[in-house]
C-alpha cells in the first residue's frame, strides 16, 4: 500500500508559498485536513459519513469562510512576529561583530572615534547656540503675536533710512489712540540708576509702560503688576517692579517687601511686587522696572525726542501682514501731525515680529557663519572615517570574499558594514557629548555686549547667550548628525563587496583594479578643499584682526584707569567745587600723575551726538542739519589722555559757567566743517540748550570712538562751563592701573558716599574690548581651521601609507633594477603633493566664493586678499610634504628581496 502524508505532514517538507494564491491553497489544505482529521473520529465512534461531516462543520462555529479568514489573519501576525524577532537577532549579530571587529583594533577605533567627537561635538555646541539664540521661541506667552514697531526716518544725502528709530512719547501717544490692530502696547527704555537707600549700587532700569508685563504675557510672582489706568497719567505714580535677581540678592528673597520703598537716586518709590524669575526686561539685563509716566508731562512733551523702543501684541483675528500694513498707513498721519523740524522728509512707521528682532544682525551672521566652518570641519571628519574604513574594508578583503563565496547577499554585507559604521558614529556621539558640553561651556560665559559688541534694546536678553544649555534639541540633533554620517560614512566601503572572488581569495584584497584608491584619493581631494576654504576665512579673520590691532585709537591706553560716577545731591552750581575736590583726593594717591574728567570713553561708541551748524552759514541746503559728537572734558583731560592739541589754545580754569561759550573741535570736524579754513575763531552753534554761540578756540588730534571706523567729527566742551551729574574719571599712574582700584574706591566714599564707582577698567582693557568681537570670530575660525589641517593631514598621511603598501613589490622591482631610496622618496611626496595641490586649487576657488559672506566682518582688508592666500598655498604645501614624508621614507627603506619575497 503507497504511503501518502497528510496536507499538514506535507507542508513541513516543502518551500513557503510566495503568492498570495499559494497560501490560499496552503490554508485550504490546512483546514481540509483538520475536518477530515475529525470526520473519521465521528465515524470511528459510529456515525455515518454524512452526520459526521455535519457534526465536524458545526463544531467549527462558524462557516468555512469565516474559518478560512481567522486562520490566515493567525498566520499572518505569527509570521510578521517571527520576522521581527528575526530581523532583531540579525541586527543583534551585526551589532556584536561590529564591536568585536572594532575592539581588536583599538588604534583604529580610537582614532575614528576621537575624529568623529571633535567634529559632532563642536557641532552641536554651535547648533546649541544657533537653537537658543535662532531656534528657540521666545520666553513669553504666544510669542507668535508679538511685534517690535519702530519709526522710520528716512534718509538724507549721506544718511541711510533709519528703519530702527526709537519712538516719542507724543508719537506712540498718537499712535496708540488711532490703532485698531494691537491690542496691548506698552513703551520701554534701557537707563541706569543708584539704589541709595543702605549700601549704595549701580543697577541697570527699564522705564516701562504700565502694560509692559502684560503685553509678553508675564504677571509678578509677588505682589501685583502695575495700573493699566497709569499709562494715561504723567508724574501721577512713583511705583516699581523688583527683578527677580534683585530680590533675591538685595532683599533676601522677601515676599514682605511689597509695600516698602526704596530710594533711587533722591526719589522715593514704592515696590508692589517682584518680575518672574529669569526675566530681565527686553534689554536683558534689567534689575528695577519703574513706571515710565512717573515722569512729568515737561519729561514726555517733546515729540523729537526718541528715546523709547515699543512692543506689542496682536489683536485676536489680525495677521502678521494686516498689523504690519496698519503700521505703515498710520506712518504718513504721525509724521503729518509731529513734522521734524530738522528733517523734512516724512516719516514713517514699521512694525516686525518680535521673533525677528529678538537677535542684532551682526551676531545672527556671525553665528551663521560660525555653524557653516563647524559643519565644514564635521564634512571633513566624516570624509577621514570614510578613508578610514575604505582602507579596512580593503584590507579585509579575504574575509568578505569568504562570505561572498558562501553565499552571503551582497546587501546582507553591506547592511554589516552600514551597522558597524553606524556603532562606531553611536560611539562617537556618545564622546561628543564632553566636547559639546564644553564648547557650550565655553560659550556660556560670553556676555554679547561686552564681547560682540551688540545692543539690547529688542528681545535679545531673553536669547543671551548664558541661556545655552546642551538641552533635547542638542542632543535630538547630535544624534541625528551621528546617524546620518553613519550612513555617509558606511556607505563609503560598500563598494568592496563587489569584488572579483577570486583575486580577492587570492591577494586578500577587495579593490577591483583602482576604483578604491581612487574614491580615496577623492575623499583626501574633499577634505583638503574644505580644509583651504576655512584656512581662508581664518586668515582673513587674523589678518583683519592685526590691521584692527595696528590702529593708532588717538590717545595712549597705557597706565591709565577709568571709571564712571554718577553725583547725587549735588546742585549744578556746585559741581566745579566738587570736581576739584574729587580730583585733589584722587591725585593725592601715591602713584597718581593725572586725573582727568570726561563724559565718555574712548571706543565704546557710546558718546552723544546733536545737530551742527555755522553761524556764518545759518541756512543749510536742502533743510538737513549735519551731526556733530559731543564730549564734555576736564582741563586736564588733553594731557591725561595724551591726545595731542593741533592748533589753538586748551581749557583753562576760566572757561567756566558765566563767561562765552568756547569748544575745541578735533581734526574730523575741522576737515568737514571748516574746509580750506581755519576754524579758530569762528562761532559755531550746537543743538544743545545754551550752547547756541560756541566759539571755536582750538583742534585736537581725533580720538576713536569705535576702533574700525575713522573718527566723526566731534567737539569738545569743557565741563565747568556745562557742569554733568554723570561722567567718567581717567587716572594716569606709574604704578599698575588695577592696583589703584581700593584706594580710588575709598576716596570716592569719603567725597561722594552715594554715588558708587561702577564701570572701572583699564583703557588697556577698553581697548581690548573693542576688538573682542572680532577676536572671538577669529579665535573659533583658526581653531576649526587647525583641526580640519590636522585632519586633512591624517587623511594624506593615510592614503599614502596605502598607497605604498599596496605598490610594495613595485616599489622593491624599482629598486632591484637600480632605483635609489632618494627617488623614491621624491616620487612618493611628489605624488602626495600633486594629490594636495589638486584639492587646495578646488578649495582655493571655493573659497574665493565663500568668503564673501565675510566681507561685513572685515577690516581695511578684501576678500580676495592675496597675501592670505597665497599663506595658505604655503601652509598646504609644508603639510603635505609633513604628511608624505613618513610613508615616503618607509618605502625608501623597502628591501627589495623582502618585497619580491612576500608577493
Amino acid at each position: 500500500m503507497r504511503f501518502q502524508l497528510r496536507p499538514g505532514v506535507r507542508r513541513l517538507f516543502r518551500l513557503a508559498p510566495n503568492s498570495s494564491e499559494g497560501i490560499r491553497a496552503e490554508f485550504d489544505d490546512e483546514l481540509e485536513a483538520l475536518i477530515a482529521s475529525r470526520v473519521d473520529h465521528l465515524i470511528k465512534h459510529g456515525m455515518s459519513a454524512e452526520d459526521a461531516r455535519r457534526e465536524a462543520l458545526r463544531r467549527l462555529g462558524s462557516t468555512l469562510d469565516e474559518v478560512r479568514d481567522h486562520l490566515r489573519t493567525t498566520a499572518n501576525q505569527r509570521g510578521r512576529k517571527m520576522s521581527v524577532v528575526d530581523w532583531i537577532e540579525s541586527v543583534a549579530q551585526d551589532v556584536h561583530y561590529a564591536a568585536r571587529g572594532l575592539a581588536r583594533r583599538p588604534v583604529f577605533t580610537a582614532v575614528a572615534v576621537v575624529t568623529l567627537a571633535i567634529g559632532i561635538g563642536a557641532t552641536t555646541a554651535i547648533f546649541s547656540a544657533v537653537s537658543a539664540l535662532l531656534l528657540r521661541p521666545l520666553p513669553y506667552t504666544r510669542p507668535d503675536e508679538l511685534m517690535k514697531l519702530s519709526i522710520v526716518m528716512p534718509g538724507r544725502g549721506n544718511r541711510p533710512t533709519n528703519f530702527n528709530q526709537q519712538w516719542s512719547y507724543p508719537k506712540f501717544r498718537f499712535f496708540r489712540d488711532a490703532q485698531r490692530a494691537f491690542s496691548e502696547l506698552a513703551l520701554y527704555e534701557d537707563v541706569q540708576a543708584t539704589l541709595t537707600d543702605g549700601d549704595a549700587e549701580r543697577v541697570n532700569v527699564e522705564r516701562v509702560g504700565a502694560t509692559y508685563l502684560r503685553v509678553l504675557g508675564l504677571r509678578p510672582v509677588v505682589g501685583h503688576d502695575f495700573d493699566r489706568g497709569l499709562d494715561a497719567v504723567p508724574g501721577a505714580a512713583h511705583q516699581v517692579l523688583l527683578s527677580h535677581d534683585l530680590w533675591r540678592h538685595r532683599y533676601n528673597a522677601d515676599p514682605s517687601v511689597v509695600g516698602r520703598t526704596v530710594q533711587i537716586g533722591t526719589d522715593t518709590w514704592t515696590i508692589i511686587g517682584v518680575a518672574p524669575a529669569g526675566f530681565a526686561g527686553l534689554t536683558g539685563r534689567v534689575q528695577l522696572f519703574t513706571l515710565l509716566t512717573a515722569m512729568t508731562a515737561e519729561d514726555l512733551a517733546d515729540p523729537q525726542l526718541h528715546n523709547y523702543w515699543l512692543v506689542a501684541r496682536r489683536a485676536p483675528g489680525v495677521t502678521v501682514a494686516q498689523a504690519k500694513a496698519a503700521t505703515t498707513a498710520l506712518g504718513p498721519r504721525i509724521s503729518a501731525a509731529y513734522p521734524s523740524t530738522f528733517q523734512p522728509a516724512p516719516w514713517g512707521a514699521l512694525a516686525a515680529p518680535l521673533n525677528d528682532a529678538r537677535l542684532d544682525p551682526s551676531v545672527k551672521r556671525s553665528l551663521l557663519i560660525l555653524f557653516g566652518s563647524v559643519g565644514f570641519v564635521l564634512l571633513i571628519a566624516c570624509v577621514n572615517v570614510a578613508s578610514l574604513l575604505l582602507g579596512r574594508a580593503g584590507a579585509r578583503g579575504r574575509e568578505i570574499a569568504v562570505r561572498l563565496a558562501l553565499g552571503a547577499g551582497r546587501a546582507r554585507l553591506v547592511r554589516l558594514l552600514v551597522t558597524e559604521s553606524l556603532l562606531l558614529a553611536a560611539i562617537g556621539a556618545v564622546a561628543s557629548v564632553a566636547v559639546a558640553w564644553l564648547g557650550v561651556r565655553a560659550l556660556s560665559t560670553i556676555d554679547p555686549a561686552t564681547t560682540l559688541r551688540v545692543g539690547r534694546e529688542t528681545g535679545f536678553g531673553a536669547m543671551a547667550f548664558s541661556n545655552l544649555a546642551l538641552d533635547w534639541r542638542a542632543l535630538a540633533f547630535a544624534v541625528g548628525v551621528s546617524v546620518a554620517v553613519g550612513i555617509l560614512f558606511g556607505l563609503a566601503p560598500a563598494g568592496s563587496t563587489r569584488a572579483d572572488l577570486t583575486e580577492a581569495l587570492k591577494s586578500g584584497r577587495t579593490s577591483r583594479g583602482s576604483r578604491a584608491p581612487i574614491t580615496r584619493r577623492v575623499l583626501v581631494l574633499t577634505e583638503v578643499a574644505l580644509a583651504v576654504v576655512l584656512l581662508a576665512g581664518a586668515g582673513l579673520m587674523m589678518r583683519t584682526l592685526g590691521n584692527l590691532l595696528r590702529v593708532k585709537p588717538g590717545f595712549d591706553a597705557e597706565q591709565v584707569l577709568s571709571f564712571r560716577l554718577s553725583i547725587l545731591g549735588e546742585s549744578r552750581d556746585s559741581l566745579p567745587g566738587f570736581y576739584r575736590e574729587l580730583a585733589d583726593r584722587v591725585g593725592a594717591i601715591p602713584g597718581v600723575t593725572n586725573v582727568a574728567l570726561g563724559s565718555c570713553a574712548p571706543l565704546t561708541g557710546g558718546c552723544s551726538s546733536t545737530l551742527f551748524a555755522r553761524l556764518d552759514r545759518p541756512k543749510v541746503e536742502g533743510g538737513l542739519m549735519p551731526r556733530i559728537r559731543l564730549e564734555w572734558v576736564s582741563t586736564t583731560w588733553f594731557s591725561t589722555m595724551h591726545v595731542p592739541l593741533k592748533r589753538g589754545r586748551g581749557f583753562t580754569d576760566a572757561d567756566r559757567g558765566g563767561t562765552p561759550n568756547v569748544t575745541i573741535l578735533n581734526e574730523a570736524a575741522a576737515r568737514s566743517f571748516f574746509p580750506n579754513e581755519d576754524p579758530i575763531g569762528k562761532h559755531i552753534t550746537i543743538g544743545i540748550r545754551g550752547l547756541d554761540d560756541v566759539e571755536v578756540i582750538g583742534v585736537a588730534g581725533d580720538v576713536r570712538i569705535n576702533i574700525d571706523s575713522a573718527a566723526p567729527p566731534a567737539a569738545l566742551i569743557p565741563i565747568l562751563q556745562a557742569p554733568r551729574l554723570a561722567m567718567m574719571i581717567f587716572v594716569r599712574s606709574t604704578r599698575e592701573p588695577g592696583s589703584l582700584a581700593p584706594e580710588i574706591r575709598n576716596a570716592m566714599r569719603d567725597v561722594a558716599p552715594r554715588a558708587p564707582v561702577y564701570d572701572m577698567q583699564t583703557l588697556t582693557e577698553r581697548e581690548a574690548a573693542a576688538t573682542a568681537k572680532t577676536r572671538f570670530s577669529t579665535t573659533l575660525l583658526a581653531l576649526f581651521a587647525v583641526t580640519a589641517l590636522l585632519l586633512a593631514a591624517i587623511g594624506i598621511y593615510g592614503v599614502m601609507a596605502l598607497a605604498v603598501t599596496a605598490r610594495t613589490r613595485e616599489i622593491g622591482i624599482r629598486m632591484a633594477l637600480g632605483a635609489d631610496g632618494r627617488r623614491i622618496e621624491r616620487a612618493v611626496i611628489g605624488e602626495g603633493m600633486g594629490l594636495v595641490g589638486a584639492g587646495a586649487l578646488i578649495g582655493l576657488g571655493a573659497a574665493v566664493m565663500s568668503t564673501r559672506v565675510l566681507r561685513s566682518l572685515l577690516f581695511d582688508l578684501s576678500p580676495t586678499d592675496p597675501v592670505t592666500y597665497v599663506a595658505i598655498v604655503a601652509l598646504i604645501a609644508v603639510t603635505a610634504a609633513a604628511a608624505s614624508w613618513v610613508p615616503a621614507r618607509r618605502a625608501a627603506n623597502v628591501d627589495p628581496l623582502s618585497s619580491l619575497r612576500s608577493e
